[in-house]
């Protein structure tokens, strides 16, 4: 039997079931994946109507289950954090093998003891979540996907408010192109592409005659890596900004479309459909924060 599936942007979980076939004495495996977010919770629930009527035969420790005829009800008391996921196992016995034929009354609670957890928002999930893209697919984004990225790009805190970036929004091809070859001389590589197929290309300059504006365009860069994974966009931040933008050809390039003044290559941000699956968070290290009460 294939997996069944229920999403729903409401809940705090995504849940699925699969079969896994009858054990030996004749009871019937499930298998239910819970994929947490949105907060902290500290204990999921769910519904399962089967095809038939059904008893259960084992559950886990930490799951309570209730049989009604064809309808299993499902609680989880366990803690799962944002992005968590889970797979627990039921046993059930029926007249013949049953089938899951819908999920309901998905729920969770964001509480320990009766205190309310803090919900994580979008914001933090788009920080969790966010990983370095480095295989695209070729087709190019549409260009109020774009904008949002960038417009985000612009709300990034700078020294004193001077706002001393500026933000190339490369989607011409031959452009794009020149700025990758380029990019990889640098890096010893020529023939690569460093910008690994992503068919837009933002880069961000910013002006040196104000003293923060290595962190100025370094904010930039990070505001529209979580506009991009908020929108389902794939990004990675690219290096040798600072080194193209020293040569001539790239002075030829600022001065071809305009752009004037003490201006340093801070970095890349490459964009595109991801190709293949996102890879999973590396630990953080221990001893990240201290933390100083």
């Amino acid at each position: 039997m294939s997996d069944f599936n229920f999403n729903s942007d409401e809940e705090c979980l995504n849940v699925s079931v699969r079969s896994d076939g009858a054990d030996d004495n004749g009871s019937y495996k499930f298998v239910c994946r819970l994929e947490h977010f949105g907060h902290q919770s500290y204990g999921q629930s769910f519904g399962i109507y089967f095809s038939q009527d059904v008893s259960i035969v084992e559950v886990p420790g930490d799951v309570e289950a209730i049989a009604e005829g064809n309808h299993l009800h499902i609680r989880r008391n366990n803690q799962m954090n944002d992005n968590g996921l889970v797979e627990i196992w039921i046993k059930l016995s029926a007249q013949e093998s049953p089938e899951v034929t819908g999920i309901t009354d998905i729920a969770c609670q964001p509480e320990e003891n009766g205190k309310e957890v803090l919900e994580i928002g979008a914001v933090q999930r788009a920080i969790y979540s966010r990983r370095s893209v480095r295989s695209y697919q070729p087709d190019m984004l549409p260009k109020e996907i774009i904008e949002r990225i960038v417009t985000a790009g612009t709300y990034a805190a700078t020294g004193m408010n001077h706002q001393s970036p500026v933000i190339l929004a490369v989607t011409n091809k031959e452009m794009r192109d020149k700025l990758s070859a380029m990019n990889a001389r640098i890096l010893g590589k020529e023939g690569d592409d460093p910008f690994y197929g992503a068919p837009v290309v933002l880069v961000v300059l910013a002006d040196k005659d104000m003293p923060t504006f290595l962190y100025d365009g370094s904010l930039v860069i990070g505001n529209m890596m979580l506009a991009a994974e908020e929108l389902g966009i794939g990004s990675c931040w690219i290096h040798r900004a600072k080194e193209e933008f020293e040569s001539d050809e790239g002075k030829e390039i600022l001065s071809s479309l305009g752009i004037a003044g003490n201006y340093e290559g801070i970095g890349h941000l490459i964009l595109g459909y991801p190709e293949g699956e996102k890879n999973a968070a590396a630990p953080r290290k221990e001893n990240y924060v201290c933390y100083v009460d």
